[in-house]
């Protein structure tokens, strides 16, 4: 309506602005907020869930079939060696080679070659002990592993076998063997040539002879970095099965075997002679039948689990490890398998 001044006069309700308080500004925040980090929970514990199926898995693959891949050579090792059964550190052509020919030494597992350059001490079967050096050489026994046991660093085994070829076959390195030939063949950490810090469980063989030779002359192509056969191994150990007369089973370190079987032969030399000795009870004598292996090994990556316990223990063979790396969650599983050897149980000839 208009006025005596003329002047237009609205006359109208104020209306409420509709809108929100600001305690129901802070309960939407906070509402907002705890619905947003149980998002981000469900989507972190997915993925750490999917990481640890992963990792899982890939200790799977590389434990059971990697195992299994040497588990299946390492039944052959004595395959052929049908006049020498009883196999000790010095049964010629002896599955297990922890002994080769030099120029003082005769009575060996590798015979060959009768003249230098010798087969390396550092290509034998080899564990940690007394009288028992790591060798300074790239790709022989350095002993390579990621675990301590106590405080001191924990030294990796070394296992070397040989087999005549009973079929036409592949070796570890994949080249075809003719039926009949000496395969010659260890087992030992190196380093990753792919990784600066992992390891890896290699396998070596020499170069199989173009006839084939079951017991030759020389052997070639033997110490090298060989081929992949488990990777991201922390630690490898082997223990050997022998029997006494009395058929009581037990398993030595390969540096107590040799302590058991030199410590044989001093007993068996003592109590002989023109002259007796007293009679003495001699230590199990060194008749390998089976071999023991153990092998720890991790994931690739990090599950990042903080469920996963960085001071966690692992008994491999006996030996009670931790992992050296303690801030990194990787996930690791122990994997064992025994091995009864060819021939190992006939009689000595």
């Amino acid at each position: 309506m208009n006025n005596n001044h003329g002047v237009k006069i609205i006359s109208a309700t104020m209306k409420k602005q509709a809108g929100f308080t600001l305690i129901e500004l802070m309960v939407s925040i906070t509402l907002g907020l705890i619905v947003t980090a149980a998002a981000i929970q469900l989507f972190t514990g997915g993925l750490i869930s999917t990481r640890v199926q992963q990792a899982n898995s890939e200790l799977q693959d590389s434990g059971l079939f990697g195992l299994e891949y040497i588990a299946r050579d390492i039944r052959l090792a004595n395959q052929g060696n049908l006049s020498n059964p009883a196999l000790n550190d010095q049964t010629l052509w002896g599955g297990i080679v922890l002994t080769a020919r030099t120029s003082t030494v005769t009575n060996a597992n590798l015979p060959i070659p009768a003249a230098a350059p010798f087969i390396s001490s550092g290509l034998l079967t080899h564990s940690v002990g007394t009288g028992e050096a790591v060798s300074a050489t790239a790709n022989e026994w350095l002993g390579l592993s990621k675990v301590k046991i106590g405080s001191a660093d924990a030294v990796s085994d070394q296992l070397t076998i040989q087999f005549v070829a009973p079929t036409n076959m592949t070796n570890c390195e994949g080249v075809n063997v003719l039926e009949g030939d000496l395969v010659v063949q260890r087992y030992f950490m190196r380093p990753d040539t792919s990784s600066t810090t992992d390891y890896v469980v290699a396998c070596d063989a020499n170069t199989p002879n173009a006839t084939a030779t079951a017991q030759p002359t020389t052997l070639t192509g033997f110490g090298d970095a060989g081929q992949v056969v488990i990777p991201r191994a922390d630690h490898l150990k082997f223990l050997l099965g022998a029997k006494d007369p009395n058929g009581n089973l037990s398993y030595y370190t390969v540096n107590q075997y040799r302590a058991a079987a030199t410590e044989a032969r001093r007993v068996a030399a003592a109590t002989g002679g023109a002259t007796p000795q007293p009679a003495k009870t001699a230590t199990i004598p060194p008749r390998i039948v089976l071999v023991k292996m153990g092998i720890l090994i991790r994931s690739l990556d990090n599950t990042q689990n903080p469920s996963l316990d960085l001071t966690k223990t692992f008994d491999i063979l006996g030996d009670t490890v931790t992992p050296a790396d303690t801030t990194t969650r990787y996930a690791r599983h122990v994997y064992t398998v025994t091995i009864a050897l060819r021939n190992g149980l006939g009689e000595v000839l």
